[in-house]
Order: C-alpha cells, then sequence, then structure tokens
C-alpha cells in the first residue's frame, strides 16, 4: 500500500511476517537457505574400466569434488553414478580389475599389518555392490567364482563361495612384472647376461614357455586368451617393432610403427591381434595388427583412449565435448557409442553479491590431466541471479552477462567482484601484467593495467580486485571509476620483490588498511579519500598482535582481528570498541549493513551488529567465499555450489557508497562539459529518485531532477545549468542534495556515514 506522501509502507501482515522471518539468522539454516544451480561442463573426462556384451563401467572426473566417480550401465544405455562402499577420501586404495559378464571387480586396500585387501564386485547394470571377504595378498584379477592372486610364489585361484584356494602356477624366478589373464600369465624376466625374457606360464597346463629374448630390452607387453605381444622403445624418427603371435604358438609377426605420435600408446592384445589408441598430428586413430600381420587404421572420435578388447570387439571410451562422450565400440571399422554419460558439473570460482543479485562465475572446460580450469583465452562465464524472499531465499531467472573473466591462479574465487550497479573482473594475465576491466552497467567503462609482483614471502603475485562503488583497490593501489589510480596505500606492490605486505578493505572512499609498526605490532589504519590528507587522514583506528590481521569495513563501521581468537568492531562515529571471542583460526572476515562474517574452524559465522548482546551465529556445514548483501550471505560450499541463505533481521537502508562526479562543469554551448551528469551508487535498488539543486546563499530550490536506481547506480541525471523555468543560473557554487526510497519500502537513502541527508556541493562557471 501507499500513504498520503507517496511513499511504500508495509501491511500489518507483512510487517508480522517480515519479524518472524528475519529476528534470528536463518534459525535454521539449512531450511533457509538456496543453492545456485550448476552448469553442466562442456568437456568430459572418462577412463573405461572395462565392459562385456552386458554391460560397461567407467570412471568420469567430477570436477566439483576435484575426485571421479565410477558410471556403470547395460549395453546401449546411459552410464549411471554409483555409490561404491569406500570413503571419498579413500577412493586412491581402490584398484579395479575390470569387467566379466555384468561384474565389476575392485579391491579396497585395508591399512593394517599385513595390510588386507577387502574384495568386492559390483553388478554393472543394476549397480548392487557385493563385498566377498578380504584377503593377505592383493588380487590381480578373477573369474566367474573366483579371484586370482599369488602367494608364496604361486599364482593362486580363491572361490567367491567358500574360500577354497587352487595354486594355478609357479611364478617365473627373476621375474619383475607380469600381465595375466584368467588362464595365463606373461611375466618378464632377467637373464644373467642383461637380455629380457618373456615367460608365458598357461594355467591349464601348468606349464612354462619363454616366447621371446631382446637384448635391447622389452618397453611393454600384453596378453589375452587367444593373442600375446610385446614391444621395444622407440628412438624418435625410427620406426618401432612391435611383436605378435598367437598363444598358441606359430610364428612371430612384426610390425614396424613409424608414426612418432604412437611411441607411447599402450598396445592392447585381442581375440586375433592387438590395437592401440594414439593421437596422430591431424586426429585420433585406432591401429589394429593381426596375427597374420593385416593392418587397418580407424579414425576415432578426438579424445578417444582407455582401449580395452572383449573378444572380436575392440572398446574404448570418448572424452572431450559432452556430446561425443561415452563408451564405444570398433567392429570392423566404423566406431559405435554404446554407453552415453551426462557432463558433470562444473564448480562456481568466482562469487559475489550487490543490490540484491548473486553473481557466480564457472569454466565448463576442463583438463583430461588434472580436471582444472585451463588458463587459455577461453573466459569463464559470469552468471547473475535476483534474490528476493523473506523466508527462504527466492532466486530469480539466471542471466549470462555478456563478459567473461579470465581464470586467475591461486584463488579464483576472488577474480571479480560486484558493487551496485559497477562491476570489475580480470582479463587475461598477458606479458606480465594484470588486466582488469571495470564495468559500469554491463558495459566495459575502463580498464587497468597492473604489472606482476611478488608477496614479502616469495610467493607468486595472486592479487585480487576488491570493488566498491566507484572505487576499486588491487595489491593496494586505488583506482578510480575512470580507471585513474588515485592512491597506493604504504605496502602497496612496487613491482619488485619484498614491497607487497598488508590487509585492506574499502567502503566506497573509506580505506582500511593494515601497516607493520616499528614495535613489531601491526597497526590498523583508516583513509577517507574524499577527504584531504591531513593530520588526522590518515588516522590510527588501533595495534594489533597478529602479524597480519584481516580487516574490513561497511559504512561507518570498521572490523579487525586484534588477536589470534578475538576480532574488535568499532562504530567511527561513537569511538566504540567492541570484542568479539572466535573459534580457531581466521580465515575470512567480511561485513555488510548490520552484520559481520568471517570464517574459522571450518565454519562460517554471522553477528548481528545491532544488538550489544547478540553471540555469534554458526550456519552448517563448512564454506569459504563468504559474501554479505542485503539480508543475504552467499557462499561456496563442498558441492562447489553456491547456497544463498537468509541472514538478519537489521534494518536495512539505501547507504551511498560513493559519488563520481565533476567538482564542477562550463554550460557555455561550446561542447566540452556543458552537463553535469553525477553518478551515485547505492547499496540496493531504489526508486523516487531526486536530485534538487539549491542556491547556497538562500536555501531556495531552483531545480529537481528525476532518475531511477533499480541496481542502485543512479545514471539518468543530467544538468544543464539551468533553473526550472529554463533560465541560466549564474556562475558560482550550488547545492545539491540527493533523495531515494529504498525499492523494497525499507526507508529513506542515507549517506555514507550514516548521515540523514546526502548533499555536496558543484561549482558552475561558463569559461
Amino acid at each position: 500500500m501507499t500513504n498520503r506522501a507517496g511513499r511504500r509502507t508495509l501491511t500489518a501482515a507483512a510487517v508480522t511476517a517480515l519479524v518472524l522471518a528475519l529476528t534470528t539468522p536463518s534459525a535454521q539454516a539449512s531450511d533457509n537457505s538456496t543453492p545456485v544451480p550448476l552448469h553442466p561442463t562442456e568437456q568430459v573426462s572418462i577412463t573405461l574400466l572395462g565392459g562385456s556384451a552386458e554391460g560397461y563401467a567407467a570412471q568420469v572426473a567430477k570436477p566439483v569434488s576435484g575426485g571421479y566417480g565410477i558410471f556403470t550401465s547395460a549395453n546401449g544405455e546411459q552410464l549411471v553414478e554409483r555409490q561404491l562402499p569406500v570413503p571419498a577420501d579413500r577412493m586412491w586404495d581402490v584398484t579395479f580389475l575390470g569387467v566379466v559378464g555384468q561384474q565389476l571387480g575392485y579391491v579396497f586396500d585395508q591399512p593394517g599389518n599385513p595390510t588386507r585387501y577387502e574384495m568386492h564386485r559390483l553388478n554393472v547394470v543394476t549397480g548392487v555392490d557385493a563385498v566377498l571377504g578380504t584377503v593377505t595378498s592383493r588380487p590381480l584379477a578373477f573369474t566367474a567364482d573366483s579371484w586370482i592372486g599369488t602367494a608364496d610364489g604361486y599364482l593362486v585361484s580363491t572361490r567367491f563361495d567358500n574360500g577354497a584356494a587352487t595354486r594355478l602356477a609357479k611364478v617365473p624366478p627373476n621375474s619383475y612384472g607380469f600381465d595375466l589373464t584368467t588362464d595365463g600369465l606373461l611375466a618378464q624376466t632377467s637373464g644373467t647376461d642383461g637380455e629380457t625374457h618373456l615367460d608365458l606360464v598357461d594355467f591349464t597346463s601348468g606349464t612354462t614357455e619363454r616366447v621371446a629374448t631382446e637384448k635391447a630390452g622389452i618397453l611393454g607387453y600384453d596378453i589375452s586368451p587367444t593373442t600375446i605381444t610385446w614391444w621395444r622403445n622407440q628412438t624418435v624418427g625410427e620406426p618401432q617393432p612391435i611383436k605378435i603371435r598367437a598363444r598358441s604358438g606359430g610364428p612371430v609377426t612384426t610390425y614396424e610403427e613409424t608414426d612418432d605420435w604412437a611411441d607411447n600408446a599402450q598396445k592392447v592384445a585381442g581375440s586375433d591381434g592387438i590395437g592401440y589408441v594414439y593421437k596422430s598430428k591431424d586426429n585420433w586413430r585406432l591401429r589394429t595388427v593381426s596375427t597374420s600381420g593385416a593392418v587397418e587404421t580407424v579414425v576415432l572420435p578426438d579424445e578417444s583412449g582407455s582401449l580395452r578388447a572383449d573378444g572380436s570387439r575392440w572398446l574404448f571410451s570418448v572424452g572431450g565435448r559432452g556430446q561425443d562422450a561415452g563408451v564405444y565400440t570398433v567392429e570392423g571399422t566404423t566406431p559405435t557409442r554404446v554407453a552415453t554419460v551426462d557432463a558433470p558439473d562444473a564448480p562456481v570460482w568466482g562469487i559475489s553479491m550487490a543490490a540484491g543479485r548473486v553473481y557466480y562465475s564457472d569454466n565448463p572446460i576442463f583438463d583430461n590431466e588434472d580436471n582444472y580450469p585451463l588458463a587459455r583465452p577461453t573466459p569463464m562465464h559470469v552468471w547473475s541471479r535476483p534474490v528476493t524472499g523473506l523466508g527462504r531465499p527466492v532466486l530469480g531467472d539466471e542471466v549470462e552477462l555478456d563478459y567473461g573473466t579470465a581464470f586467475l591462479p591461486g584463488d579464483p574465487a576472488r577474480s571479480m567482484s560486484f558493487s551496485a550497479g559497477r562491476g570489475v573482473v580480470s582479463d587475461q594475465f598477458t606479458g606480465g601484467w594484470f588486466n582488469w576491466r571495470l564495468l559500469d552497467r554491463g558495459r566495459t567503462s575502463a580498464t587497468i593495467k597492473q604489472e606482476w609482483s611478488f608477496q614479502p614471502t616469495g610467493e607468486s603475485d595472486d592479487r585480487y580486485p576488491n570493488l566498491s562503488g566507484p572505487y576499486m583497490i588491487s595489491a593496494g593501489h586505488v583506482f578510480d571509476a575512470a580507471g585513474r589510480q588515485i592512491y597506493s596505500r604504504p605496502g602497496a606492490a612496487a613491482g619488485e620483490l619484498f614491497t607487497w605486505s598488508g590487509n585492506d578493505d574499502l567502503y566506497g572512499p573509506r580505506l582500511v588498511y593494515t601497516k607493520r609498526a616499528k614495535n613489531g605490532d601491526t597497526d590498523i589504519w583508516l583513509r577517507d579519500l574524499d577527504r584531504p590528507k591531513s593530520k588526522k587522514n590518515p588516522g590510527k583506528l588501533a595495534s594489533s598482535k597478529v602479524s597480519s590481521p584481516k580487516v574490513t569495513i561497511w559504512g561507518n563501521t570498521v572490523a579487525w582481528q586484534s588477536g589470534g581468537r578475538e576480532l574488535s568492531v568499532r562504530n567511527l562515529s561513537s569511538s566504540k570498541v567492541r570484542k568479539v571471542k572466535i573459534t580457531g583460526p581466521l580465515v575470512e572476515l567480511t561485513s555488510g549493513e548490520g552484520t559481520l562474517a568471517w570464517n574459522a574452524n571450518a565454519k562460517t559465522y554471522t553477528l548481528n551488529l545491532n544488538s550489544a548482546k547478540s553471540v555469534p551465529w554458526a550456519y552448517a556445514a563448512a564454506g569459504r567465499t563468504i559474501r554479505l548483501d542485503d539480508h543475504y550471505l552467499a557462499r561456496r560450499v563442498s558441492t562447489g555450489a553456491v547456497v544463498v541463505y537468509r541472514s538478519y533481521a537489521v534494518p536495512y537502508r539505501p547507504r551511498l557508497i560513493g559519488t563520481f562526479a565533476p567538482a564542477g562543469f562550463t554550460p557555455n554551448g561550446d561542447g566540452r562539459a556543458d552537463t553535469w551528469t553525477p553518478q551515485f551508487d547505492l547499496s540496493k535498488p531504489v526508486n523516487e529518485v531526486k536530485l534538487t539543486i539549491r542556491s547556497t546563499r538562500t536555501g531556495s530550490t531552483l531545480r529537481t531532477l528525476t532518475g531511477t536506481g533499480p541496481d542502485g547506480s543512479i545514471r539518468d541525471l543530467v544538468f544543464d545549468g539551468r533553473n526550472g523555468a529554463g533560465k541560466a543560473l549564474a556562475n558560482g557554487s550550488y547545492s545539491w542534495e540527493l533523495t531515494a526510497e529504498a525499492k523494497d519500502g525499507e526507508g529513506a537513502a542515507i549517506g555514507i556515514r550514516g548521515e540523514k541527508k546526502i548533499t555536496g556541493t558543484l561549482k558552475i562557471s561558463k569559461v
């Protein structure tokens, strides 16, 4: 409803709902939170573990967690993630043994003395996992009813049902590596004269046959139920000899691979020859060579790999672009996809909040080696959603912004920052320079270049931008909305070693920073960039025993780390200091309107600064990269997503962040500075925007301009130097006053320091 003065008011029911929803910070944090949906990656990293005519199993990288998941499916269906009964941080202790029929066999190492090995079979069609017991010797293969491993120098088969063990064959002496199938073993042994031997052990007959002796050594070998193969290392520019023979005997076929790109490809023995997948200069290829020497080459989809043999079929996985990813087979010369896979989610990296919106960035392209975003010209995507709601936060429609941000080393979560309608994003690091793009309502307004430097610790530079209205600070240097450097605090980076130290934060023109004192303490300083330098500007606020204390400022409140387990909060008007005890080492500290937030002891905490009796509130589970805006808190959680929480019911009138405007103008019609177009940035969306121009002598109103501030930024006020009747004003100084109402009805705009009126002066001169 609207009162007679034209101001929005809340109904009694709305006020009651507001009080009930906001008197505590998410009394049930999990109930009053909303995750931002993740986007699928554009690239999939997949490794085939095995397959049969009945189904397939593969490892698929999960960039969010940094690990991988096990996915299985029946033939012709989509791979589905299966949850193994193994802790996430112990997946590296799992060894997969391939697929037999519908079963994926794997072994889970159990630490102890001696080490024990827990045997499992996972049904690739149903996803049912069966624990088959533990043994003290590592299983190496399995059949439909038994495990195969070594014990006391023998290959031993152990039945699943009753644990009965049967010796299959003696491991050849002097062997230092072997490969095996369910019915045979190919062992690499060393001779007394420096030669390398390959011995074939047949489990059925128990016989051992020496199939090869190589003076030049053996790079690799493989065995199937019908074929054996081995190959030597290759000198670049010379053919690589690959030798193939039937298990049953007969002549050895030698194929000389002349493509250097195939040097390190794993050769796989199949039913009638071998195959190997490699990336050539132009494409991905499958080369097959039969035991009789027949050679075929099949062009495969990009990112093919992890070749397996299943009878006469060749199976392999295809990663890369999501639309091509999955498990493929080649029968003859045609690749056919036999199982598909959805692209995994991409984690959120950058995160920011401003004027009722949450901003976040992700990079959907991942390197197949380590699943980390690539520092390549492809920019990260930047997205935004509006946030509303009195209880659980409601996220509005997602918008992809028309600019990207580059991935930064160190902490990409801080590679962008937004405030009101402004933003700053990182461009590519090129030629020893950081590049920042300043944005105003989605358009680039200026570009800033900063030279690479080093931290005092000698570590590489990981500076990040921090934006507050028309001001941005990076590595201790402050820039205005036009990209001009206007101030460098003590300890700012100077492009050399050991020249950058301290922490800082800013709210509009108010900069708080740390500086090491002569007595070894760290002093907390405040500098107002809108006011001239004086004995009190900058001014020392306090000292801390912490060597590098974290600091934060919002409006008229400054907070800093005053001890290892203590924070201090100071109101700059009253100079009162409040001490806050914290648990655990401080990791992150930030502030918003009436709210302090920090990460410590693997938890996120908030404190209502409007109540002297308030106590810290701990949010459930761990999070990082915390951001505050309006009545909301956003942070990244372990799932890789951004979660938005409802926070305190603090009074939140729009607060001026900063003004970017010339001190005066010259309305003389020469086309230069003929109008005065101030830019105002406020902390939340506003309407009913008015700019009143008054006489400094009489105080009478000369002109009233109206504008809008849908994102907290006001950009449509234009003063031409004339009064309301259209008459040109005389040269001289004039006062102005800005008024605006919060779009959500929470009150009138206030000044940076909490002033009830937002005022200033301008000068008209007709030169």
